[in-house]
């Protein structure tokens, strides 16, 4: 009895095992599996354009709606790729995502509604700020 006791409790150690994963490694998959480092790089670009389109005056309301909606696109894949394997990297995100789909709402409505360009500029620094510190943790996750 006690050898087909330990027989199991061997076997189930071992099949435990092969099932368990290390924090960093499944950080490190979940960044190439949702292609974080380059589409973090598409959305940084798609925070600074839509930064340079809303302090430029001249531009028509369709311009900043195209400009708006692609940073509102890219920010919503991001988030489609959520959660991380890490909590705090998770919630990182998740606040930089929320401040950047606020910015591309802000932005949308900035040449019919006064302010709306600061609130949109205002969100898009906060976004990049939390994003930035979300890629850190990210890598130090990883």
């Amino acid at each position: 009895m006690s050898r087909r006791a330990a027989t199991l409790l061997a076997t189930g150690i071992l099949l435990g095992a092969c099932g368990s994963i290390s924090p960093g490694r499944a950080m490190s998959g979940w960044v190439k599996q949702s292609g974080f480092t380059s589409n973090v790089a598409s959305l940084y670009h798609d925070v600074r354009t839509s930064a340079k389109d809303l302090r430029n005056q001249a531009l028509t309301s369709n311009d900043l709606h195209t400009f708006c909606n692609v940073l509102f696109v890219d920010d919503g894949s991001m988030q489609s790729s959520l959660p991380t394997p890490d909590r705090q990297a998770t919630a990182l995100l998740n606040k930089a995502y929320r401040d950047f789909a606020t910015a591309a709402v802000e932005c949308y409505s900035a040449i019919a509604v006064p302010g709306d360009r600061a609130k949109s500029l205002a969100a898009l620094s906060s976004g990049a700020a939390l994003l930035s510190e979300a890629r850190a943790r990210v890598a130090a996750a990883s």
